[in-house]
């Protein structure tokens, strides 16, 4: 494995940024060359924030670092984030033995519990398995890090209206706070915390945190969230050639979740459009 000096520099070079560029105010210019050099090492703040510049994840750093490789835990959470459907049963199978190798592990640990989430014959024992997670462990937590952030996001259909909505705040404000790079992520939870304002018949607060969605998933170019949250605002404001319309666009790109999502939240609230 490089260090992570070497890495920084590596990463910088290869995208045009000088030394000068990159240290910024954070750090002065010849402390950054010591800690490209190895010569010295920053603090953890100082660290991510120098991550955080060059425009990546820490897991797309550590990745790099790793000569691009997954290290065995590392590989498990990349392949947790790439399952779409709890219908991979197979996927979901493979993963919780891999998980068997990190039996101390404590994210592992709440990974195995969401993807025994995932495997449950019914929503109440998917709420059996996640709830204690949540009350335990994560609800207790002062700092959300990045991987409470995703698996939040993965389970959150278990959780009751109120939760949800306290979890949507803190989510947000967290990723505003100490993750701006999550984006994508943010934009999940402002599009769930704009439906639960819907199914509360609240059209006007859904309708301000759906315009948020929407310069979220413009900067993101993530076009299936962004045609989402202008259905939604669509039908937040009656408008039910627009919510039609968005709906067309999705079919065209073969986003077809979106799709099927926006569909049924147009037949749900059809009363609203007509």
């Amino acid at each position: 494995m490089k260090s992570f000096g070497e890495t920084i520099k590596g990463i910088r070079t290869a995208r045009g940024i000088t030394q000068s560029e990159l240290a910024g105010s954070l750090i002065n210019r010849t402390t950054l060359s010591k800690i490209e050099n190895s010569f010295e090492e920053p603090s953890y703040e100082n660290a991510t924030k120098l991550i955080k510049r060059l425009g990546i994840t820490q897991i797309e750093f550590d990745y790099i670092r790793n000569d691009y490789q997954f290290n065995a835990k590392e590989q498990i959470i990349f392949d947790l984030f790439n399952i779409a459907y709890n219908s991979e049963v197979n996927k979901i199978a493979s993963l919780l033995n891999r998980c068997e190798q990190f039996p101390n592990d404590q994210e592992i640990q709440k990974i195995k519990v969401i993807l025994k989430a995932f495997n449950a014959s019914s929503l109440r024992e998917a709420r059996s398995l996640v709830i204690p997670l949540w009350k335990n462990q994560v609800s207790k937590t002062d700092n959300w890090n990045v991987l409470d952030l995703y698996l939040l996001n993965m389970i959150f259909f278990v959780f009751d209206d109120d939760t949800m909505i306290g979890i949507s705040n803190r989510a947000i404000k967290t990723i505003e706070e100490k993750y701006p790079f999550l984006k994508s992520l943010e934009t999940n939870f402002v599009l769930n915390k704009a439906a639960i304002l819907m199914n509360r018949q609240n059209f006007d607060d859904a309708a301000m945190i759906l315009v948020k969605a929407i310069t979220l998933a413009k900067a993101t170019f993530r076009y299936d969230k962004l045609l989402m949250a202008k259905g939604r605002l669509a039908i937040c404001q009656k408008d039910k050639k627009e919510a039609l319309y968005c709906l067309k666009v999705l079919k065209e790109i073969e986003a077809d979740d979106v799709y099927n999502g926006l569909k049924d939240e147009i037949e749900q609230f059809d009363s609203r459009l007509s």
